[in-house]
């Protein structure tokens, strides 16, 4: 199968040179996670932007310093196993299609390959998701406050962790989307000492303080347990990737925990886990 039977085609893109505020507008207008950022000049590929970067660097305002530079690219007429083993290698849920002369042509996404290949492929259903489910799981847990959960999520660089109990139990998911919708970029005064030497290593008594404004992400102070979806969408070892992909669509998830049993947590299967099925065939 070719990129450009799966792919979305002439997807939204920012010319740069463009602002940190322009872009979160486009955020919320199209409810996307990331888009390609091109030259204005040249209309050629200079990046992908993601809603996370522009969360979470609240001080800088040119778009050109946040975007990331290291873009998996292929063409059109690629093969999806090529895409699929970029998308892999770098760890990146999109690759940028861009046609002979470096133009921004389409976007191939995991969600486009869950959706169009995946969830409609029943030969699938004869492939379970035992070999690419993840089994070294973080978990949070429900009373952990929401600063200290979007430092998990980064550290184990996922969208979504599972949400334990006082006694273990999975009673939830939370979503990166969960914590960041709740955050607001706010303006603080900050002071640094200043200190003054000479080359018999003096410093100044009075002890004279810089006074600057930041920008910071400020996250309300509440536990998990309060914007934590309680619905779960589980998966079994046995499940097929057939099924595991209609489940994604279905409810428009990325990840699902795996349980056995009545319930026992045993991994977290994702989209990005289940395109590797593309690689075995």
């Amino acid at each position: 199968m070719r990129v450009k039977t799966i792919m979305t085609k002439d997807p939204v893109v920012i010319e740069l040179p463009a602002t940190r505020g322009y872009a979160l507008e486009l955020f919320k207008k199209y409810k996307v996670r990331s888009f390609p950022v091109v030259s204005k000049k040249t209309g050629q590929l200079a990046g992908i932007i993601s809603i996370k970067r522009v969360l979470l660097h609240p001080d800088e305002d040119q778009l050109a310093m946040l975007i990331r530079r290291e873009v998996p690219i292929v063409k059109p007429n690629d093969d999806l196993k090529k895409a699929v083993r970029k998308m892999l290698e770098m760890d990146y849920r999109r690759v940028v299609v861009v046609d002979d002369d470096g133009k921004v042509v389409g976007i191939l996404t995991v969600g486009d390959i869950v959706r169009r290949y995946l969830a409609k492929n029943e030969k699938l259903k004869d492939i379970t998701i035992e070999p690419y489910y993840q089994r070294n799981v973080s978990v949070v847990w429900q009373g952990t406050p929401l600063k200290a959960a979007l430092k998990a999520l980064l550290l184990c660089n996922a969208m979504a962790i599972p949400v334990i109990d006082d006694e273990g139990n999975l009673v939830g998911m939370v979503d990166e989307t969960d914590i960041l919708k709740d955050s607001e970029v706010i303006r603080v005064m900050k002071q640094t000492a200043l200190s003054a030497s000479s080359e018999e290593d003096w410093i100044l008594e009075s002890n004279p303080t810089l006074l600057f404004e930041k920008a910071e992400l400020q996250l309300p102070k509440k536990p998990v347990k309060e914007i934590m979806n309680p619905n779960l969408i589980v998966a079994t070892p046995h499940m097929s990737v057939y099924d595991v992909a209609q489940k994604m669509v279905q409810y428009h998830i990325e990840q699902l925990p795996v349980i056995r049993g009545e319930g026992e947590l045993v991994g977290i299967v994702r989209d990005m886990d289940i395109i590797k099925v593309i690689l075995n065939k």
